[in-house]
């Protein structure tokens, strides 16, 4: 039950993140879709929430997971077949962006990593009592043939979860909960809007720009160094219905042997 209730969670956030940064024109809604449930699938959270799950897509599909150094589009795109034979196409993230993992510290607390707290989004004392682990990212942009010089877009993207095949039987830590971003938009911005956009950030063509990810995280996850960042995870197909194009599953192992 609480794995379902967790599942639905993520669904609400996936649809949240796809339309938190809409002035972006590469930004997509999607549409409500029921979890699939999977035993040994990872558990994602997002901004202000405790729990949730990022279901697994149709079909066979790759995982490809990189760690510091390495890279990973910030760009996906697919489609979901309903059992009605209508069908949405989705794109998510911006086309020629690309995320690189820079580094990773931990902390027992975002009070100890010395962050500048405006760029904390979360209130809720239980949360922020957990460790802090703050990631920090670079991300490239490349426009594409035709593509915007100019674009905005969502850290909301990347998505931390657990791997549920390596808890242990029996455990049942709280799940990784992002919360922290360092170029949240100051009040006042002229093209994004500190509370709505808070994850949201400009990129120009051929510009690089480093930025931190902060995760709230149960003590037991990175003592199992079961921590994951997953850039622009596919949601479960419709219930009769299939998910095609690109449904691979790339992540960030943040705390696996570097």
């Amino acid at each position: 039950m609480k794995m379902r209730f967790a599942a639905l969670a993520a669904l609400f956030a996936l649809a949240a993140a796809l339309t938190a940064c809409s002035g972006g024109p590469q930004s997509a809604p999607a549409p409500s879709l029921p979890p699939q449930s999977a035993a040994s699938g990872p558990e994602s959270t997002a901004p202000d929430s405790e729990a949730g799950s990022a279901p697994e897509p149709s079909g066979k599909s790759e995982t490809e997971t990189k760690g510091v150094g390495g890279s990973i589009s910030g760009y996906k795109s697919f489609t979901i077949h309903y059992e009605d034979d209508t069908e949405s196409a989705i794109e998510r993230g911006v086309e020629g962006l690309t995320y690189t993992l820079e580094g990773v510290k931990v902390y027992d607390s975002i009070t100890e990593s010395g962050v500048d707290m405006y760029g904390c989004t979360v209130d809720s004392e239980d949360i922020l009592a957990r460790p802090f682990v703050l990631v920090e990212l670079k991300a490239d942009y490349a426009a594409p043939d035709g593509g915007e010089t100019e674009v905005i877009a969502d850290a909301n993207d990347l998505t931390p979860l657990l791997l549920t095949d390596k808890l242990e039987e029996g455990s049942e830590p709280a799940f990784p909960a992002l919360g922290y971003f360092s170029l949240r938009p100051e009040e006042g911005d002229a093209k994004l809007d500190s509370q709505h956009q808070a994850y949201c950030y400009v990129i120009k063509d051929g510009e690089s720009l480093t930025f931190q990810l902060g995760i709230f995280c149960d003590r037991a996850l990175i003592d199992a160094k079961n921590l994951y960042l997953e850039v622009n995870a596919v949601p479960a197909p419709p219930d009769g219905g299939t998910v095609t194009g690109d449904t691979a599953r790339r992540m960030f192992d943040l705390l696996g042997e570097q």
